[in-house]
């Protein structure tokens, strides 16, 4: 709706209360005057109130519509108190129409839509049993049959009898019980069907609704003060409940796109390190099979070309160093080669690969791996990085004479932990490898936590889950 549009609702909905509290300080029929001149308005202007809040909020729902509606259906039934004849025999006739837009509302909440079928049909029949259910009555019923003995007279009168009239007030009784009924199963059906936060959502809709309904099927039915003011209440906090209601479903809905973005988020994270990781591998191949073949070729070569060169001590000696510092390069890309991705992970496994890691630490190391068999791919990666980065950490910063790595597999997690008896002192966020380690891990939907107090040592623990 355009700011124009609910600006115009608003002065209708001014006018029209105003109109109500004019026709209630002047009725010769109202006691409790200026209590009827507060509550009857005021009931009708939560309504619209809360509809247009709902309007602007949610435009693509009905609800807030169907509320300002029933706002105003609340107040076209505050004719019954006129002293005019055909305005009070208007207000007899259409004053369950607020009912109707009742029940409406309730049968499209949250959307405001009905679904085709059974529900399209109960609203239908609202809109013709709250509005007209109690006419033939009207047609018999004098002052008198109406409980009002200072009212207007009835134009819809024929002719006086008690007994048609209480017959046709028994008869809408009867349809308002049986529509009550009906509506009743169907709401039971529908909450029974829903799960979780919607059904949370519809229970107090549906206990305040059917409250309401009650309320008002009495009110109708019986036509007394007492019924009214019970009415008057019990939907004045119908508004508040669709409303509440409403404004749930919206954040109910906002979490669903959210737990899809996030899903949608890791399901990504882990595309990258997947993708990361089969790259990983592609290089450790191209150098496995490619340079570090060639090289390991020409120190053949090399050494094939010293052994002719006993003649010449000079060409000898270029020959020993070129061998050297082949084999030292060889060693780097070996090392390169492992640290892109170890062919020891891919061949055999994490606790040869974390053995191997092992034997290479400058300190002790002791090792256990508990039922790490069969692990998946970027599991077994991640858990073997950990390991490699921390003990890393364990050669050049922590000053350690021991170390300890652990891998457990327990509850469909496998948590990976190393620890040492060095300095301590470490900072999670002060290089880009525990960065980097973090963001893989949690790739997988896992944790990594490190706990470094100075003078005692580092402790750090990678939790992964096996299916995130």
């Amino acid at each position: 709706m355009t700011a124009a549009g609910m600006r115009a609702v608003v002065l209708a909905a001014l006018a029209a209360g105003g109109a109500v509290v004019a026709l209630v300080l002047t009725s010769d029929h109202v006691e409790t005057k200026p209590v009827w001149a507060v509550f009857q308005p005021a009931v009708g202007w939560i309504f619209i109130g809360t509809g247009l809040y709902a309007w602007r909020r949610r435009p693509e729902s009905r609800t807030g519509a169907l509320m300002v509606a029933m706002g105003f259906a609340w107040l076209l039934a505050a004719l019954e108190v006129a002293n005019s004849p055909l305005v009070y025999t208007i207000g007899l006739a259409t004053g369950g129409l607020f009912g109707a837009v009742f029940l409406h509302l309730g049968m499209s909440f949250p959307t405001g839509w009905l679904e085709p079928g059974i529900d399209r049909k109960l609203v239908i029949a609202g809109y013709l049993i709250f509005p007209l259910a109690f006419v033939p009555a009207l047609l018999f019923a004098g002052p008198h049959e109406l409980r009002c003995d200072d009212c207007p007279a009835n134009l819809l009168l024929i002719e006086r009898d008690e007994t048609l009239a209480a017959i046709g007030r028994a008869f809408g009784a009867l349809l308002y019980a049986g529509l009550f009924v009906v509506v009743l199963v169907r709401a039971l059906q529908r909450w029974r069907r829903s799960e979780g936060f919607e059904r949370l959502q519809l229970t107090p809709v549906y206990v305040n609704a059917l409250a309401a309904f009650l309320a008002v099927t009495a009110a109708q039915a019986s036509g007394t003060a007492i019924a009214r003011g019970i009415a008057v209440v019990t939907a004045s906090l119908l508004p508040f409940t669709f409303l509440g209601s409403l404004l749930r479903t919206h954040v109910s809905h906002l979490d669903a796109e959210l737990r899809e973005s996030l899903e949608e988020l890791r399901a990504s994270r882990a595309r990258i390190v997947h993708a990361g990781d089969a790259e990983r591998r592609r290089l450790e191949r191209d150098l496995h099979d490619g340079a570090q073949s060639r090289l390991v070729a020409l120190a053949l070569l090399l050494r094939s070309a010293r052994t002719r060169a006993t003649a010449d001590p000079e060409l000898a000696t270029m020959l020993d160093r070129a061998q050297e510092e082949l084999q030292t390069s060889l060693g780097e890309l070996r090392e390169l080669a492992r640290g892109i991705h170890p062919a020891v992970l891919t061949d055999r496994g994490l606790e040869p690969a974390l053995s191997a890691l092992v034997a290479r630490a400058p300190v002790p190391v002791t090792l256990e791996v508990e039922d790490a068999d069969s692990l998946p791919g970027p599991v077994e990666s991640a858990a073997y990085f950990v390991v490699s980065e921390a003990l890393a950490n364990v050669a050049k910063y922590a000053g350690a004479t021991h170390a300890t790595v652990a891998v457990r597999r327990v509850n469909g997690r496998v948590t990976v932990e190393v620890a040492d008896d060095g300095v301590g002192g470490a900072n999670a966020t002060g290089g880009s490898g525990l960065r980097g380690l973090a963001d893989r891990v949690a790739a997988l939907d896992g944790t990594l936590s490190l706990d470094s107090p100075a003078g005692r040592g580092t402790r750090l623990q990678a939790d992964i889950p096996l299916a995130p």
